[in-house]
């Protein structure tokens, strides 16, 4: 039986008489093989429903916590329509396709955490500076190291470049396939769906004031519309240290690497400030047409780079290609001249895209 499993990432925060309490939380979700493409289809056709009736205009049909979150709430912040569309996700896409929800949180009973080629850490700076860069992978290990058989399909929202970790290494030696995608709660329904359930769990716990415990949030989860038997909760404590603690201090895990494929480049016009320029294109209505495409192609997004050495991204597209996307007449020069020099690319103008999808 071989899984498909889609994995995310967030923190949770209590505030309390002796300060915030922290902890890193995060969802895998797995389907069979067998079961995922009628998943696919629930899916699209939820959320193509929830447009219809929302009046949203827009090409995608893959949706963020954060995207549901600002259409159904509103000034007042009442999170109550949000929880029961929640509700009806869970009722409608995954216990229907046997879709099975891994809850993990991470805390530690200890004062200091100990590090390679440095001092020891707070457990609340450990969590904060140092896993938060890498933990959207661990749910995902949590699952594949429990199975007895390597054949697991992974999908990863992207994460920072960081060290190794005992639990990278068993994860990508277990996984028949590796992918890390970039805007992943947008452009891929496995990782949307863990975003989606996370942030449904979260808000259910800080709204509940239910506390973190494996058999508590296993009696009580259910009351969110989660079958017993497509449940389950896992604590990362002190115990596993030893596989989530980076190896070394350099940062050797590049995502990039494993980014999914075909990589999508859109290329900047070079108006504004580099960050403010992206911005300004991820906020735009034409980039909802650049995370559609990616859904359609199963590929990855990042904005292009002609830099030398890491970071850059010409050998990579000497080597595997890519689609390349300009938005302006800067964009459209270079997308020719790199088609002309030969690069096995597809060139788009932002305006093909939008006319493909009935912009």
């Amino acid at each position: 039986m071989g899984l498909i499993i889609g994995s995310d990432e967030g923190d949770i925060k209590f505030a309390g008489q002796n300060g915030t309490f922290i902890a890193r939380i995060g969802v895998a979700v797995s389907v069979r093989d067998s079961n995922f493409s009628n998943y696919l289809n629930s899916y699209r056709e939820f959320f193509e429903q929830f447009k219809d009736s929302m009046g949203i205009q827009t090409p995608r049909w893959v949706f963020s916590s954060s995207d549901l979150r600002g259409y159904l709430i509103g000034e007042d912040g009442d999170p109550t329509e949000y929880l029961l569309f929640m509700k009806e996700f869970v009722d409608d896409v995954v216990i229907p396709n046997d879709v099975i929800t891994n809850f993990v949180f991470a805390s530690f009973g200890i004062r200091q955490i100990y590090m390679p080629n440095g001092p020891p850490k707070s457990v609340m700076a450990f969590l904060k500076n140092v896993l938060k860069s890498y933990f959207a992978y661990v749910p995902a290990w949590l699952v594949v190291s429990k199975l007895n058989h390597t054949m697991s399909k992974v999908h990863i929202d992207n994460f920072n470049p960081s060290p190794q970790t005992v639990a990278w290494d068993e994860l990508s030696k277990r996984a028949s396939e590796l992918r890390v995608i970039p805007n992943g709660d947008k452009v891929d329904p496995l990782v949307s769906t863990a975003d989606l359930i996370l942030r449904y769990i979260k808000e259910s716990i800080l709204l509940s004031k239910w506390r973190l415990d494996v058999r508590f949030l296993l009696r009580n989860l259910p009351s969110l519309g989660f079958p017993p038997d497509l449940l389950k909760v896992y604590h990362v404590g002190s115990k596993s240290l030893s596989k989530i603690v980076p190896l070394s201090a350099e940062n050797r895990v590049l995502p990039q690497y494993w980014y999914s494929r075909p990589i999508i480049y859109v290329i900047k016009e070079g108006l504004l400030q580099k960050d403010e320029e992206q911005r300004l294109i991820e906020k735009s209505p034409a980039f909802e047409y650049v995370l559609r495409h990616a859904s359609e192609v199963g590929g990855s997004i990042k904005f292009l780079s002609l830099q030398k050495g890491v970071g850059g991204d010409i050998d990579d597209l000497r080597r595997n290609g890519g689609i390349v996307v300009s938005v302006g007449p800067y964009g459209h020069g270079i997308g020719e001249y790199l088609t002309s020099l030969g690069f096995p690319i597809t060139h788009m103008k932002i305006s093909e895209l939008i006319s493909k999808y009935g912009g």
